[in-house]
């Protein structure tokens, strides 16, 4: 029976693949857990961290979509 420093090492040997457009879904709950977390830190009052959570990863979410469209046109269009 393999260990688990084993099993863990084969992963790093046999990666497993993902296709692009599968990874770009990972942003989200990487997004989402951190500002939960920065805004469980910041917040003030703890009723209003739902609405704070949500406002905030709705802003990251949009500032990351506009520099991912900046950056695909400068490679696109940049002579």
């Amino acid at each position: 029976m393999n260990s688990l420093a084993e099993m863990m090492t084969a992963l790093f040997y046999h990666p497993m693949t993902l296709p692009g457009n599968t990874v770009l879904w990972l942003v989200l709950p990487l997004c989402l857990s951190v500002v939960i977390v920065y805004k469980t830190i910041r917040s003030d009052n703890i009723r209003r961290l739902p609405l704070e959570v949500l406002f905030l990863a709705a802003y990251v979410l949009a500032g990351l979509a506009v520099l991912g469209v900046c950056l695909y046109l400068i490679q696109e269009y940049w002579p």
